[in-house]
């Protein structure tokens, strides 16, 4: 049984897969906004992609705390996502790092996205996040296909054993047997690991990991609100209805 990570007070490992939007707004008034649709659309967890209001040149100062604010009760995740994992800005170690410790501001995240490639820094950010009171997802992005299943199990390992408090790992499908191989790697991490699994299969062809991912052990899903940040993310609404369908009748059997 892996551990439960409570973000302010959502219990991410146990019970029904939690169910994630992002805020991908590119200026300040536009996230605050969009933070209220997301809160109103009955979301478990909010993500805050700031990647993309940095690529428009908006400061992060203040904003976190902003958006805290605006979601209520809804847990806030801080990423900053690297246009090599998918994301809308290109940075180097420093200007990863730099932007990151920019949303580490009291009162504003419960929880910041970690990617596992950024080696040279990722020992700093996590004693920061830590010290700052915020959980870890340590996280990886594949943009190409889908790595056989022992290297993805190696991958949410590797995560596990540097520290993170939530693992995460994103392929992109290209066929059924490559979303096979993301729910066999998610059962084997959910069997091994102490701590909650977050996976997903990108592209139209991986939506099912996306929707039965509570009966393979991965502990969150994304949808979408206003516009998906990711291929293959679809209505929170919808998503929802499913997610809580798969949970009434085959939930308990991952746990």
């Amino acid at each position: 049984m892996s551990t439960v990570v409570r973000l302010r007070g959502v219990p991410v490992g146990e019970g029904r897969t939690k169910v994630a939007a992002p805020l991908v707004a590119e200026d300040a008034a536009g996230l605050v906004a969009e933070a209220g649709r997301v809160a109103a659309a009955g979301v478990d967890l909010a993500e805050w992609r700031a990647d993309h209001a940095l690529a428009a040149g908006t400061a992060p100062a203040g904003l976190p705390s902003a958006l805290r604010r605006r979601l209520g009760d809804v847990p806030l995740l801080l990423t900053v996502r690297s246009a090599e994992e998918s994301g809308a800005v290109r940075l180097d170690d420093a200007g990863y790092a730099a932007a990151v410790t920019a949303l580490l501001e009291p009162d504003g995240g419960d929880a910041v996205d970690l990617e596992l490639a950024r080696s040279a820094v990722l020992p700093d950010l996590l004693a920061q996040a830590h010290g700052a009171g915020l959980r870890v997802v340590l996280s990886a992005h594949d943009l190409t296909g889908t790595p056989p299943v022992p290297e993805i199990v190696d991958r949410l390992s590797t995560m596990a054993a540097a520290g993170a408090d939530i693992a995460k790992v994103a392929v992109t499908a290209h066929g059924p047997r490559d979303v096979l191989a993301l729910l066999e790697a998610t059962a084997a991490a959910r069997e091994t690991l102490d701590l909650p699994v977050v996976t997903m299969a990108m592209g139209p062809v991986g939506l099912v990991s996306r929707l039965c991912g509570e009966v393979f052990g991965s502990a969150v899903t994304f949808g979408a609100v206003d516009r998906p940040s990711a291929p293959g993310q679809i209505d929170v609404r919808r998503l929802r209805d499913v997610v809580d369908l798969v949970h009434e009748h085959a939930g308990g059997g991952a746990r």
